[in-house]
């Protein structure tokens, strides 16, 4: 194997990876550190205009790995219990308390993840003439409730966006993350940045 060989996937990868200008906002308007050591969790079904099994399945891996055991999906607690079909992604302290008197469980965590700007796909087509600026966006948000007061425990959120600007007659490929890819990887990393911040086990 040659030194060319060697150099040319990792050069693919580079440029691919370092186009695009992808980026993630955050911020927590209320407990960004939470700790996870204790109680046990239901995630919710999330809250989505994009494809909510892949979203569910993200978020239930993600905080698997913070929780392990300890948290449960809402559809294996609503078995055998009088639960509304679907809990609000803001449910009131009356919801809120039901699920606890139901359930005995001590949190919830509601995930929300939209895809708010969708102009390019991941390899964008120049223009005849010209230049154009396409943007892809999505907004991803947490909420954490305790049940046992009935109040929000912590509200996170992160806006992924990507921008690529392309010219007429520019040679080579252009790429970007296109909002599908934002929507995913934005939830990720704000439970990540749950489990760098928060007290885990």
């Amino acid at each position: 194997m040659t030194l060319k060989t060697y150099l040319l996937p990792a050069l693919i990868i580079l440029f691919l990876t370092s186009c695009g200008n992808t980026k993630y906002h955050y911020y927590f308007e209320k407990g960004s550190m939470v700790d996870f050591t204790g109680g046990e969790w239901i995630l919710n079904k999330s809250k989505t205009n994009y494809n909510q099994e892949r979203i569910d399945k993200i978020a239930r891996r993600e905080f698997e790995k913070i929780l392990g055991d300890s948290l449960v999906l809402i559809s294996e607690v609503r078995q055998g219990k009088m639960l509304p079909a679907q809990l609000a992604f803001d449910p009131s302290a009356e919801n809120l308390l039901d699920l606890k008197r139901a359930t005995g469980k001590d949190y919830l965590i509601n995930v929300q993840s939209n895809i708010t700007k969708s102009e390019t796909g991941s390899f964008p087509v120049a223009p005849a003439i010209g230049s154009t600026n396409k943007t892809n966006e999505a907004g991803i948000k947490i909420k954490i409730y305790d049940l046992n007061t009935q109040s929000l425990l912590s509200e996170g959120s992160v806006t992924g966006i990507a921008n690529v600007t392309t010219t007429a007659g520019e040679k080579g490929i252009s790429y970007t993350n296109n909002a599908e890819t934002l929507a995913m990887q934005g939830l990720i990393k704000l439970i990540k940045r749950y489990k760098k911040n928060g007290k885990t086990n």
